[in-house]
C-alpha cells in the first residue's frame, strides 16, 4: 500500500504542474480509487468498533 501511496502522491503533484498523458490520467484514476476503498474500509471497520461497546 505504501509504494501505491506514493505513486499516488507523485501522480497528484505532476497533475498540480503539468497536462497528465492518458496514461497517467488512467493510473491516477486506479490509484484514487483503490486508495478511497481502503479508506472505507477503515471507516467500516472503525464504526463496527464504535458501535459495538
Amino acid at each position: 500500500m505504501m509504494e501505491n501511496t506514493e505513486q499516488l502522491l507523485g501522480l497528484i503533484k505532476k497533475f498540480q504542474t503539468e497536462e497528465l498523458s492518458l496514461e497517467d490520467a488512467i493510473e491516477l484514476r486506479r490509484l484514487s480509487a483503490e486508495f478511497a476503498n481502503v479508506c472505507g474500509e477503515n471507516v467500516e471497520r472503525k464504526m463496527d468498533q464504535f458501535y459495538k461497546n
